[in-house]
């Protein structure tokens, strides 16, 4: 809905590091997480960060409350502090749990090290120097920066783009699950930007066009009703196609890792090292194909939906299954009697498929 502001002056473009720089994107609940650590594990990649900013800073220009040149701003500048910060050892995780932790890089040590460096005009020099002298790669992970893609590549035409994105049946199951469908502006450990449209409270910016459609759906349609528009722009973005990004179905990458695996070497021009399969290990990658909760999740979703939700639910998914992935096929899945999954609580979906948890860097999976 962004509404273009009209001023007299402009924001100078800020000078990034000469890197290389790969953004892991997609929506949340996409499986980045499953993706990063193992780009990172590469020859030449630096251990990713999760870059909240970049999404708070899309919602606010998407609401027009950001100007364009606004945003370019922001996103560029941070760029510079986050590999800077990074490249002399300051503001570093060091969560031992954390996946984005240092603590859980091959190359942590390197990384310690880095802190003995003082913060000069000549460090800030010799870093510039170091970043394109050993060819650099540095993985930012981030959401929804495809619903504005276009213009982030006038950032820098060089930036590469994993894209990662999965069926409509996992979104809506995993967002449901994770309480999405009532986070917003009432949850203090959900921090996206809530707008108020007329009487509308907790409004998503995607809705403010709608938002009484929005306030009058139940949780698990609210979660639909963002995901429906996310991923149609997802699908209908021209960076998914560019040389410069790599599409990643995450129901097909847990299957087929290896071959995504070479993807990310020929997209990012460097190899994997032995830590990448402690790192696929850690992930818990390849996995196998389930069908079978694939359609029970389907089935939890349709009994709990407007009948008008799940028309438009089962056209989406078979947009996305014609234009990205047909691993799964919302026509094969398993049909339950009608109603036996109605009025099923947050608990009762975390049984058919729990919250993904972290010990020590490591995937594991809670079932209560």
């Amino acid at each position: 809905m962004n509404i273009p502001i009209k001023l007299a002056h402009k924001i100078q473009k800020s000078q990034i590091f000469d890197g290389n720089y790969v953004f892991i994107d997609g929506m949340s609940r996409s499986g980045k997480s499953g993706i990063a650590p193992i780009v990172s594990s590469f020859e030449r990649v630096e251990h990713f960060k999760i870059r909240a900013n970049f999404d708070r800073f899309l919602m606010i220009y998407a609401s027009g409350n950001l100007t364009k040149d606004g945003f370019k701003y922001l996103f560029e500048t941070d760029l510079i502090l986050d590999v800077w910060f990074s490249m002399m050892g300051r503001d570093v995780n060091t969560n031992l749990h954390d996946l984005s932790s240092i603590v859980n890089s091959a190359n942590h040590k390197e990384y310690i090290t880095r802190m003995n460096r003082k913060d000069t005009l000549d460090t800030f020099n010799n870093v510039a120097k170091e970043i394109k002298d050993r060819k650099l790669i540095f993985p930012f992970v981030i959401d929804n920066g495809m619903t504005i893609g276009s213009f982030i590549s006038e950032v820098n035409k060089n930036f590469k783009y994993i894209i990662v994105v999965r069926h409509p049946i996992d979104f809506v199951f995993t967002w449901f699950r994770s309480g999405r469908g009532t986070s917003l502006g009432t949850n203090p450990y959900y921090i996206k930007p809530a707008f108020t449209v007329k009487n509308f409270n907790n409004i998503p910016y995607l809705h403010l066009d709608n938002p009484e459609e929005y306030s009058k759906a139940n949780p698990l349609e609210k979660c639909f009703l963002v995901i429906e528009k996310q991923l149609t722009g997802y699908i209908n973005s021209n960076l998914l196609y560019s040389k410069n990004s790599c599409v990643v179905p995450f129901e097909h990458y847990i299957n087929e890792t290896e071959e995504y695996i070479k993807k990310f070497e020929s997209l990012l021009d460097t190899t994997r090292t032995d830590f990448t399969k402690t790192e696929m290990a850690k992930a818990n990658v390849p996995r196998n194909k389930d069908l079978i909760t694939f359609s029970k999740k389907a089935n939890m979703i349709f009994d709990n939906m407007n009948k008008i939700y799940v028309d438009r639910l089962i056209k989406l998914s078979e947009l996305y299954e014609s234009k990205i992935s047909d691993f799964y096929k919302i026509n094969l899945i398993t049909k339950y009697p009608d109603g036996k999954f109605k009025g099923l609580s947050y608990e009762a979906f975390s049984k058919v498929s729990g919250h993904s948890l972290y010990h020590k860097g490591k995937r594991s999976t809670e079932k209560k």
